[in-house]
């Protein structure tokens, strides 16, 4: 199949997928499936002071715009614990997992997530210290929210970049993956565990295949949300020649490794001096929805909350109202609808 031919199937499929699956609506009628079914939720110190009630607007508005996965990227940064320890403080990731189970949602956890992670391979200590906390984060999480049932996976936060790896890295890596994994799978039962490496293009697509394949063989990954790179690289102007030869990498690599690919799309760009991070236009996510859609089974966006939350302001509002429209979905103002 032609590089060309694939992209005409991706824009086929984008345009019809108003029409090919469908989800419910608070009235039980059909309402058209989006592309992006999920995103990921960056906790900060600030966000711990959102009441339950504005996290119910949020995730209201998440639901209408079809998200039905959220990933929760870490419970724990650095000196910041977001596994609040007063029992009449506001507990988010108990709210969006009672809401998730009340609204057919799926939710991952994220665990700690370790600042110079892709430095310090060769620091055997190091590796072992983020193991043991990831570890004790788990075991903490499982002990506070196992016994919800929209609690479905988890998710290793440290992030990997590309990189010409040796094999002793490769080694280090894919052992804390399994250990990690493993400890987080006897916990909850066998539940599955995602990873979202990101692509900065530093090596030639045929070593990100193999170096992949290698990390993914036996690391005990069930699921890579590979970042695509468009937002935090600028890559606006040439994103289908930047991301597609890594995507189509990336989709052999799981294949051999037997793992499922879904795409993280990067819906924000950055621009002026500062670099600051806004939310994206919708053209420019429609050509990265049909550049990585012939090589993964699902997208999820980083992330509505920051980018597209019609709560956050206007340019976020524009963006989640050009995004239903997409799906010629009314924006009725989420507050207002009914919640079962």
């Amino acid at each position: 199949m032609t590089m060309f031919f694939r992209f005409c199937v991706a824009w086929a499929i984008l345009a019809l997928l108003g029409g090919c699956g469908a989800t419910r609506d608070d009235h039980g009628k059909s309402a058209p499936r989006r592309p992006i079914e999920g995103t990921f939720i960056t906790y900060e110190d600030w966000m711990m002071k959102l009441s339950k009630r504005d996290w119910h607007r949020e995730l209201e508005a998440m639901r209408h715009a079809g998200i039905r996965i959220v990933i929760i990227v870490w419970l724990r940064w650095d000196d910041s614990n977001f596994m609040p320890q007063s029992p009449s403080a506001v507990d988010p990731t108990a709210i969006i997992l009672d809401y998730a189970g009340k609204h057919d949602m799926q939710v991952l956890i994220g665990l700690a997530y370790a600042d110079f992670w892709v430095s310090r391979f060769n620091d055997s200590q190091y590796i072992g210290r983020v193991s043991r906390t990831s570890m004790a984060v788990a075991s903490e999480a499982w002990k506070r929210y196992g016994r919800y049932p929209a609690f479905t996976g988890w998710y290793l936060s440290p992030e990997l970049r590309d990189a010409n790896y040796a094999p002793y890295h490769i080694s280090v890596i894919r052992t804390f993956w399994r250990r990690v994994g493993d400890h987080c799978r006897a916990l909850s039962g066998g539940k599955q565990v995602a990873i979202a490496p990101c692509m900065i293009g530093l090596i030639a697509p045929g070593v990100f295949q193999s170096t992949y394949t290698s990390l993914l063989t036996g690391s005990g990954i069930d699921i890579v949300m590979f970042q695509d790179g468009v937002g935090a690289r600028r890559w606006d102007a040439d994103l289908e020649a930047r991301i597609v030869p890594y995507f189509q990498a990336m989709q052999s690599a799981c294949r051999l490794a037997r793992v499922k690919l879904w795409a993280d799309i990067e819906i924000f760009h950055k621009t002026g001096e500062p670099l600051r991070s806004v939310p994206a236009s919708m053209e420019r996510i429609r050509r990265q929805l049909a550049a990585e859609s012939p090589f993964v089974e699902s997208f999820i966006m980083f992330d509505f909350f920051h980018y597209m939350s019609p709560r956050r302001g206007a340019a976020q509002k524009k963006l989640y109202e050009d995004y239903l429209h997409t799906s010629n979905i009314p924006a009725t103002p989420p507050e207002n609808r009914p919640s079962r």
